[in-house]
């Protein structure tokens, strides 16, 4: 190509980066560059004139148009790639070989694991057309044969256990041993009955039971002092840890699924009930949507009293419940919390039952007719509960954007556990959503109040007296869950100290009235509270060994692959298959960790001190305006993180520089820490407070509507969103051009009945998506949008979806957690620490990056 030609090109090239905002700077330095590259290649050729038609595909990072002054640098680092990364597409058939032959092992086990489900099922039940008819067969058993058939399986399991578990074996033997246990277990989790899952909890106890006789007599560290004591309190944490495990398979090994009994045809026999809505501080705005809705309950009106307790004396709140029909109580000495409030209201009240629902619980109107049927047939029980669910998101689904259809922190316990203290007649009173009888609260002298967790210790003291209680697995109320992390926090702070308070006050084990059963429920239920300092211990046991070469466990590699991994493996197997749709698989590390710092202290001032502490009312109703980290909060996940990213380095350091490396000591360690730093990143990912910008969450729903605009034209839309003051429509085929500001109709139909409220337009969004105001009228009007929305029966019960929670699904779920949480910590550094993301993310833009297409040998 002439000179000239090249010339002009060049002064072109710098016309149009100038244009496009290069610096003077820039432009030089990179037609200097460029003019370098026609003098000394043939651009001009076929070859090159496709590679430069391709080069913003090629170099993502580098803008053709309006270069940088060290795009040079970019260029050379990513070509260098581009070199790579040819090379190894042309090697993909070995990537496409190891998967395919993953795919076709994996394939290969599940077809072994169905034959083996198909024939177990048939040789359990007869039958091979259902799994589920061998569940339903246990169901159909009578309380006490289920039991005697529990305690005598129980039996021969344990003595089982205790032959396998104390039986030397070599390390030859132990694997030999462990893979037949392995084997068995993936076997029996294809067949899906109780006898196989108790047969999985047996398997687990005694490979756990295993480790842990090993880890006993033959891996203390008795080399020093510092030695035996570092050996000894993560053997400690490790045999609270089976414990807890063992307990939890006890009370769930056979849960009782009951359901909602049926009411009298012959109201006469109704009832009295008495609506307890206890409130302190709160809002009315907060209030409000559990009055409406205790109010619009289905029960005979002259039956049914609803009743404001408010601690704080508010003169408005009590004109509120004049103008609802609600009554209104308040007392002169605010001793004693909620539990104070509702003994104060028990005595200016009479009805032969009590409901009472958190100020922020809003029932269903089918509450009472789904939950009372049982306390009518059985005059021996005191309690009827129902799960715990929550309409807004809490502090982990929201920051960890969890899709709201997996299993939230709490399910596990409200949604599983309880059903499984029902079979143990220890179902536990949860302060809400909850009816009892109040001749047995008299009885036991009213809500406790010598605890901060009064409903646990009510519950107790019921069982206590011989009464018994019931669990309904029906979302019947739903409420407000805590907005920040740190409010989530102080809650739990106050269930931990609350729990230990009536282990030491009034500890399971001791005192009479109470089965085995019962005991070993409730006792799970405090102890479950000290998981502050093992989940600790387990965050740091690497450590000594990188900082110090102090074994915390005394043993060889060899030995603690054959010990330690079949311990994890078959516990984490059995867990996913018995929480499966109540726990997402590795989350539980993070709730522990989340927490455990902030327990540690207020758990063990409650053991030695159990009078001391005052129950905190949790706020309820806020918003965030803007997107942050809550650094004072994530300070102790700082200081582990630190800890262990310095005891990695030092792995990496001895891998490379110790003269006499362990390496599989060191890999051991070094994956330890690396899964805890999994945790922690995660953990810190709690900590970003996402914007909250409605003061009212919206529920989401799928409710068909009407809406009319101001000509009368009436339009077919469908309700998908909800709250106190806005509702969100969907409309199809609707070519209207909806303007802001606009009055419109919103008619609803519930139960036969037309309703009609007022609303304005806030916003229409593309695709005939309207935003409108709620205006209302009156309270009447508000409580009879309630009924349509908020109380509408069966509102609160979930639509079943099936969510991947395999264990490798759930483990890279963590990973990419993990991975937001320090994204996050470098984004969101204070004051002058700012830069540092700044010159990071510069400095990644020399960082190669994969080409929109792949190369081949046909691209240049």
């Amino acid at each position: 190509m002439p000179s000239a030609t090249i010339l002009n090109y060049l002064v072109n090239k710098a016309r149009l980066w100038r244009a496009n905002g290069s610096t003077k700077v820039s432009v030089a330095v990179n037609i200097f560059w460029l003019a370098l590259a026609w003098l000394f290649l043939p651009l001009e050729s076929k070859p090159f004139t496709a590679y430069r038609a391709a080069f913003q595909e090629f170099y993502p990072q580098i803008n053709p148009h309006a270069p940088k002054t060290l795009d040079c640098v970019r260029w050379l680092s990513q070509t260098l790639f581009l070199i790579c990364f040819r090379t190894s597409v042309r090697k993909g058939w070995l990537r496409l070989s190891i998967s395919w032959a993953v795919n076709k092992i994996a394939a290969a086990l599940t077809r072994l694991g169905d034959w083996v489900g198909h024939y177990g099922a048939l040789a359990l039940d007869g039958n091979h057309k259902s799994f589920e008819t061998i569940d339903k067969k246990g169901e159909e058993l009578s309380r006490p044969i289920k039991l005697t058939l529990l305690w005598i399986l129980g039996g021969l399991a344990a003595a089982l256990a205790v032959l396998c578990i104390t039986q030397p074996f070599n390390i030859q033997g132990q694997v030999v041993f462990l893979s037949v246990m392995l084997l068995s277990a993936l076997a029996l989790r294809k067949i899906k009955a109780r006898l196989t899952l108790m047969l999985l909890f047996v398997i687990s106890m005694v490979v756990s039971g295993r480790y842990l006789w090993w880890r006993c007599t033959s891996t203390l560290n008795t080399d020093s002092a510092m030695g035996i004591f570092l050996s000894c309190l993560l053997l400690a944490a490790e045999l609270y840890a089976f414990v807890v495990m063992v307990l939890g398979y006890f009370q769930v090994c056979w849960v009782l699924d009951r359901k909602p009994y049926p009411m009298p045809n012959d109201q006469a026999l109704w009832p009295h009930v008495d609506i307890f809505i206890p409130t302190y501080n709160e809002s009315l705005d907060v209030v409000k949507p559990t009055v409406f809705a205790a109010l619009n309950l289905q029960w005979p009106a002259d039956k049914l009293h609803v009743y404001i307790l408010d601690d704080g004396s508010r003169p408005h709140f009590e004109e509120f419940a004049k103008q609802v029909g609600a009554g209104y109580i308040k007392r002169e000495e605010h001793n004693h919390a909620k539990a104070g409030n509702i003994n104060h209201a028990m005595t200016v009240t009479n009805g032969e039952f009590v409901t009472i629902f958190d100020c922020d619980h809003v029932p269903s109107s089918d509450f009472l007719v789904k939950t009372m049927g049982w306390l009518i047939k059985d005059p021996n029980i005191a309690l009827v509960q129902t799960p715990h669910h929550f309409y807004s998101p809490d502090p982990f689904e929201k920051n960890l954007h969890l899709d709201r259809t997996m299993p939230i922190e709490n399910s596990l316990f409200h949604d599983f556990i309880q059903k499984g203290n029902d079979t143990w007649n220890a179902t536990m009173f949860c302060g809400s959503s909850a009816v009892m009888r109040r001749k047995a609260l008299e009885e036991v002298g009213g809500i406790a109040v010598e605890t901060v967790t009064e409903d646990a210790h009510t519950s107790l003291k019921l069982n206590r007296k011989g009464w018994s209680s019931a669990f309904i697995d029906l979302p019947l109320a739903s409420g407000l869950s805590t907005e920040t992390l740190a409010a989530h926090i102080g809650q739990r702070i106050r269930w931990a100290r609350g729990m230990i308070q009536i282990f030491r006050l009034d500890n399971p084990f001791l005192g009479k009235g109470l089965s085995l059963p019962q005991r070993l429920c409730f006792f799970n239920a405090m102890f479950h509270f000290f998981h502050g300092l093992p989940r600790l211990i387990f965050l740091v046991a690497p450590l000594p060994y990188m900082f110090a070469n102090v074994y915390v466990i005394y043993a060889t590699a060899a030995a603690i692959f054959a010990y330690v991994l079949p311990h994890m493996i078959h516990s984490a197997l059995t867990n996913q298959i018995l929480q499966r749709g109540y726990r997402y698989p590795f989350l539980s590390g993070v709730y522990e960790t989340v927490l455990s710092w902030y327990i540690l202290l207020p758990t063990t001032v409650a053991l030695i001190f159990p009078h001391k502490g005052k129950f905190n009312v949790t706020a309820k109703g806020g918003t965030i305006g803007e997107k942050y980290l809550d650094w004072p909060v994530s300070r102790p996940y700082l200081i582990l993180i630190g800890l262990n990213m310095i005891g990695l380095l030092i792995g990496f350091y001895k891998a490379f520089f110790d003269p006499n490396p362990e390496y599989l000591t060191l890999a051991i360690n070094m994956g330890w820490i690396a899964y805890n730093l999994m945790i922690l990143g995660a953990s810190m990912a709690v900590a970003v407070e996402e914007v909250q910008k409605h003061q009212f969450p919206r529920i989401h729903c799928k409710i068909d509507v009407n809406i009319c605009d101001e000509e009368d034209a009436n339009y077919k839309a469908t309700m998908t969103q909800y709250s106190q003051s806005e509702v969100r429509l969907s409309l199809s085929g609707c070519e209207k051009v909806w303007k802001k500001g606009e009055s419109i109709r919103l008619l609803m139909i519930y139960k036969e009945k037309y309703y009609c409220f007022k609303t304005t337009v806030l916003s229409a969004e593309p695709g005939n998506v309207l935003e409108l105001s709620l205006c209302f009228d009156d309270y009447e009007t508000e409580k009879a949008f309630n009924r349509c929305t908020f109380s509408r029966e069966g509102m609160w019960v979930p639509e079943k979806v099936n969510v991947d929670d395999r264990m490798l699904t759930g483990f890279l779920k963590l990973g990419s957690l993990s991975w937001y949480g320090y994204k996050s910590m470098i984004e969101f550094l204070p004051g002058k620490l700012q830069i540092v993301p700044k010159v990071l993310s510069w400095c990644l833009t020399f960082a190669p990056r994969k080409p929109a297409r792949a190369l081949n040998s046909n691209t240049l």
